[in-house]
């Protein structure tokens, strides 16, 4: 059987280069996704509707992410769209830019495609006031060299490629009660299940993410902090190293599917 995917996310890396207070990841820590496990995960899935690099600060992972896009050139794995939010307080402009117009070219449709960057009050009042303005630079910056360098303006929805991923006025009422923000956020992360998709020799799953961590644990969902994300059993669906074809994942997922399935009928 082949595998289709709505939402990939791989979690490059756990390392940050700031502390915001509301982060629901936890604490950073030096970990980065191994090259293995990348290239497994990017086997075992035929096709993914949109791929998004997370963190921790993707950007200080830059290696991992040209990996990453290696696999997809030369593996398995076609994609639609690809996705990677950045809080750009230190990034390499020119080398994300190129980075980016690289990713698109290897992507078949592009509608929701984008670097988006943190813009809401925790991150901001993080910074310093250098720091902020530097961010605001290279927001700018990235926007105007995709468009006149690179010709990359918008998406194929109409949207900037770069834009305010979340705005200066998000309250606690958007946060999730995970990782640091456990004791002030606004609401518990639900258990996820996925909606399966059948239809000649592909399986398709959707409605939530299919989230590789850089430890290599898969979990449904990608709004766990790390340490839910290693060590909650109930949104762990294998690790990757457990798993040797695409149809043991597809098992698993159905597994996770059945189990979870089972727990909300008896709520």
């Amino acid at each position: 059987m082949e595998l289709s995917i709505n939402s990939l996310v791989i979690e490059a890396s756990r390392k940050c280069n700031m502390k915001c207070q509301h982060c629901l990841r936890g604490a950073a820590q030096r970990k980065t996704i191994s090259n293995h496990h990348v290239r497994k995960m990017l086997e075992l899935v035929d096709y993914a509707s949109s791929l998004t690099i997370g963190g921790g600060e993707p950007t200080l992972a830059m290696d991992t992410l040209e990996y990453i896009r290696q696999c997809v050139i030369y593996g398995n794995c076609d994609i639609g769209n690809f996705f990677m939010v950045t809080n750009g307080k230190s990034i390499n402009v020119a080398e994300l830019a190129d980075y980016f117009a690289r990713m698109h070219m290897i992507c078949d449709d592009n509608e929701i495609s984008g670097v988006p960057f943190s813009f809401d009050p925790y991150h901001t009042e993080t910074f310093t006031w250098a720091q902020k303005e530097k961010r605001d630079r290279n927001y700018e910056k990235l926007k105007e060299t995709l468009e006149y360098e690179y010709g990359l303006g918008e998406n194929s929805s109409g949207k900037d490629y770069v834009w305010k991923h979340s705005n200066e006025e998000m309250s606690t009422r958007n946060l999730k009660s995970e990782g640091r923000a456990k004791e002030f956020g606004y609401s518990d992360t639900p258990v996820y299940t996925f909606e399966e998709d059948e239809y000649g020799d592909t399986v398709s799953f959707n409605e939530t993410e299919l989230y590789l961590s850089s430890t290599g644990q898969i979990v449904a969902g990608c709004n766990w902090s790390y340490h839910n994300i290693d060590h909650k059993k109930e949104i762990q669906i294998a690790h990757i190293d457990d798993l040797n074809c695409t149809d043991d994942l597809i098992a698993a997922i159905r597994e996770y599917n059945k189990k979870n399935e089972e727990v909300l009928e008896t709520v």
